[in-house]
């Protein structure tokens, strides 16, 4: 009886461990599996991922970048980020129709450039930081309809942009730390003093302008750059070039061009009308402003007569820009030079900027306007021409006998509103005329 249970419980204990051996198995399966399904979900996701990588880099920008620079001692690695240093001449990008330096590929594969001149020549702001100043506000699109006037005229800026790191440290000494204030909300934004001192003394960045820094030291003055390459502090009330600075998305296709001023990066494929050449009659003008129905346009040099340039006095004393003031550079735009123009029916009689800058908004300046048919370029405005020594449509509050004159350096000078200086004149016209041409200086957009 006693072995007889015995040989019970052995069989029942054996049917136990039969059991636990096959739920052992069966959980042991289930687990591989689903081991297997998961990893070989992510193999096939990182296999097809990287060969997805693989071809954007091969027609990217970024690819052509390091293939033209592999062995140029003047592209170099630093912590990561990929430098065009010292005299490199071979980093131009043509983007909405402005001439950009690239300074960096970063680690991410974005591309970071600078405007190769100013765009415009603002005060930063005294005792403030980059995202509270003027120049910020001039950037970027933020509250208002006067914010944002770069970015608003720009082509396509979430198409080709991303939102750019702006370094905002206070910076005692000139050097190449890295950056811990980081803000990047928005996508313009000015050079940093670590990316200046990554690019070598004496670099391409220099350009014979005063242009403003995106730092400001720990007693809230802002770095610029001086016209001959000199780094110095200021208190943010000089009115110096503004030259903006952008990135361009990670692995942009790469459309033409090697980089050289002749032939530079290309990443557009579609022509933009900001920055256009505009041919009227045997006229060439620049598209500086697009507006939902008509452009504002500036000849794209002095205003000649009989092949020799014109100086003409602002006006006999005041600031206001009024065309029926005899003697007055209005006066003779809408009337002796209008009524010689061919194209004369074309254009439209629109308000123009001639407001006072004081120095702490430009804002104010485009708020006070006057109505023309032919006027000038004012602060505020984008500035696309390589020109200097001529009239700007915007006086100081401390005088109503001076006027802004723009000089060759980027800053900006009063001077008597009876003093001549050359004439760059404004006008606007329908958006519909231009049929022809693709915008280009070699086929500028023209009427039929």
């Amino acid at each position: 009886m006693i072995k007889l249970l015995l040989c019970i419980k052995i069989v029942r204990s054996g049917i136990v461990i039969r059991k636990v051996k096959i739920s052992f198995c069966i959980v042991s399966f289930l687990f591989l599996l689903a081991c297997g399904v998961i990893f070989g979900y992510r193999f096939i996701k990182l296999y097809f991922d990287n060969k997805k990588m693989l071809s954007i880099e091969r027609n990217s920008l970024v690819k052509t970048i390091r293939d033209n620079n592999h062995e140029n001692q003047n592209y170099k690695d630093i912590n990561g980020e990929e430098y065009f240093i010292n005299n490199s001449n071979n980093n131009y990008l043509l983007y909405s129709n402005i001439l950009w330096r690239i300074i960096k590929v970063n680690s991410d594969n974005s591309i970071s450039a600078i405007s190769d001149k100013s765009l415009t020549s603002l005060s930063f702001g005294q005792g403030v930081k980059y995202n509270e100043s003027q120049i910020d506000e001039w950037l970027n699109n933020k509250s208002d309809d006067l914010s944002g006037i770069l970015e608003k005229n720009l082509n396509s800026v979430d198409k080709y942009l991303v939102k750019t790191n702006s370094c905002l440290d206070n910076v005692d000494e000139f050097d190449n730390n890295s950056c811990t204030d980081l803000n990047n909300d928005y996508y313009f934004s000015l050079l940093s003093t670590r990316d200046l001192a990554n690019t070598g003394k004496d670099s391409y960045l220099i350009n014979s302008e005063f242009f403003y820094l995106n730092n400001t030291n720990s007693q809230n003055q802002v770095w610029y750059i001086s016209d001959d390459g000199k780094l110095s502090l200021d208190s943010g009330l000089d009115i110096m070039g503004v030259r903006p600075v952008i990135t361009i998305k990670p692995n942009i296709d790469y459309v033409s061009g090697n980089g050289y001023l002749d032939n530079p990066y290309m990443i557009e494929k579609e022509n933009s009308l900001f920055g256009a050449y505009v041919k009227l009659d045997n006229d060439i003008w620049r598209v500086y402003q697009v507006n939902d129905n008509e452009i504002r346009i500036s000849l794209n040099d002095y205003l000649k007569i009989n092949d020799n340039f014109l100086s003409h006095r602002y006006s006999n004393d005041s600031s206001f820009y009024n065309d029926n003031v005899l003697g007055s550079i209005a006066y003779y735009l809408n009337h002796d030079y209008l009524n010689g123009l061919s194209y004369k029916d074309k254009i439209k009689d629109v308000t123009w900027s001639n407001g006072i800058y004081d120095k702490t908004n430009y804002k104010n300046v485009l708020k006070n306007t006057v109505v023309s048919k032919v006027a000038l370029l004012s602060i505020g405005y984008v500035k696309l021409n390589n020109l200097d020594n001529y009239f700007i449509m915007s006086s100081t509050p401390s005088n109503a006998n001076l006027i802004y004159v723009n000089l060759a350096n980027q800053k900006l000078y009063t001077r008597s509103v009876q003093a001549e200086f050359k004439i760059v004149p404004t006008i606007s016209i329908d958006k519909d005329l231009l049929k022809k041409g693709n915008g280009t200086i070699d086929s500028p957009f023209e009427m039929e």
